[in-house]
């Protein structure tokens, strides 16, 4: 017997919503709970850039087998502004799994999203599955270890510290962007949103607010949820004395009990709050250390794992090349390189030319007998383009003969970098 075909449509009915929530529930929560759900949906419907649009379900005989949201976002690299497609929630129906349920949701995501003109698709995936849909590794998680002796034993900060309110969200929002929102992977985000974040998901965190003598506000810290107070999954500081305000406040809510000798920090690799903590913050007793040079009062731990993560692929070449322009030729200005060719892309089964001409870029389809032509798959591009491998690595895995002024060209267009999402755009 031939199987009926899946459609996959927007949620249309709110008992439809509400079965989405449910099943989404019973696959996240560790205690799953209808009313729950119901409040979940409630509340994910509230948010101030939702559309109907985005909860898609998939049936096969009128009846729903799975489900899934496309919120939808601007992501920032540089001075470019990436329409993007942030995949979440992808559930199946438990007695409906591998009956491709959840393969009709991708292709229809794909689909979804050229329609609505997004550049990019984005996603935190459950492992070995989204890369056979194209997509592939763009960002890993970093968090680090303080010693949490070394926060308390610096003189205590001249700022202030308190928890912040909904009132608080358009300095939280500004110091976001200041701080945050400028690496690739950062996110445009509105007042609205972000109080709607401080409103709801973060509800039960810690969220504090680091304030100057002179009441300027000039630092946030996002705390565990209640009642794990040992990691902080984002900190954003204007200057060192709200940094360690906030992380002082921090340390002293573990005060009393079992007190850990770290916190865990979600930072980027190259952030000046990193920075400004591994130079000023001592452990006060080293005498059990063997060998200063294996010791510290801040342990990294970067997390990898192949096709298990936060994974993205491009939707269509010529619409994300044009929206990365602006950053390309912000990139080729600065570096005041005076090369003048040609650059056809060819990306899998799409290409796309990139004519420079002093210090101009141009966009177009045309290929001239000067042309210079780079390839590459699709995944290894949107790779390079996050600058989460660098050119070295992807001409390794596509062996091409190119002229030394094009290569340079190519590193100057995609530098290596450090992709940071920000733990409060998570989805």
């Amino acid at each position: 017997m031939v199987s009926s075909p899946i459609v996959v449509r927007p949620l249309a009915t709110q008992k439809e919503i509400e079965q989405q929530y449910i099943w989404a529930d019973q696959a996240f929560s560790q205690a799953p709970d209808p009313e729950n759900a119901r409040q979940w949906s409630q509340v994910a419907i509230t948010r101030p850039d939702f559309r109907a649009l985005q909860l898609r379900g998939a049936f096969r005989d009128d009846t729903q087998r799975g489900g899934y949201i496309l919120g939808e976002s601007i992501l920032r690299i540089g001075e470019a502004r990436i329409s993007t497609g942030c995949i979440g929630m992808v559930v199946a129906d438990p007695e409906a799994r591998k009956q491709g349920i959840a393969s009709a949701m991708m292709h229809d995501a794909i689909q979804f999203a050229q329609e609505q003109g997004h550049s990019l698709l984005l996603l935190d995936g459950i492992p070995k599955f989204y890369y056979r849909f194209g997509y592939t590794d763009i960002f890993d998680v970093s968090t680090y270890a303080i010693n949490r002796a070394a926060i308390l034993a610096r003189p205590a900060s001249t700022h202030t510290v308190r928890r912040a309110t909904s009132e608080d969200a358009q300095t939280i929002r500004d110091l976001y962007t200041r701080r945050l929102g400028h690496y690739t992977g950062g996110f445009e985000r509105s007042t609205g949103v972000q109080e709607f974040l401080l409103r709801n998901r973060f509800s039960k965190n810690v969220v504090l607010l680091a304030t100057s003598p002179t009441g300027v506000v000039e630092g946030y810290l996002i705390s565990s949820r209640e009642p794990d107070k040992t990691q902080v999954v984002e900190v954003a500081a204007d200057t060192w004395a709200a940094q360690l305000a906030l992380m002082q406040e921090h340390a002293r809510l573990s005060t009393g009990g079992e007190e850990p000798a770290t916190h865990t920090y979600h930072l980027p690799p190259t952030s000046t709050e990193l920075y400004r903590a591994i130079d000023n913050l001592e452990v006060p007793d080293t005498s059990q250390w063997r060998h200063p040079a294996e010791e510290g009062g801040i342990r990294s731990s970067q997390y990898h794992h192949r096709f298990a993560g936060w994974m993205g692929r491009f939707v269509h070449l010529p619409t994300f090349f044009n929206a990365l322009k602006p950053e390309l030729q912000a990139r080729w200005q600065r570096s005041l390189a005076n090369w003048s060719g040609e650059l056809h892309f060819v990306i899998g089964d799409e290409s796309i030319t990139l004519s420079i001409a002093g210090g101009e870029l141009d966009i177009s389809t045309n290929v001239s007998s000067e042309t210079i032509t780079f390839q590459c798959s699709p995944q290894n591009f949107i790779q390079l383009v996050f600058g989460y491998r660098p050119l070295s690595w992807v001409l390794a895995q596509h062996p091409q003969a190119l002229p030394v002024a094009a290569q340079s060209a190519l590193e100057i267009l995609f530098p290596a970098g450090d992709p940071w999402i920000s733990f409060s755009d998570w989805f």
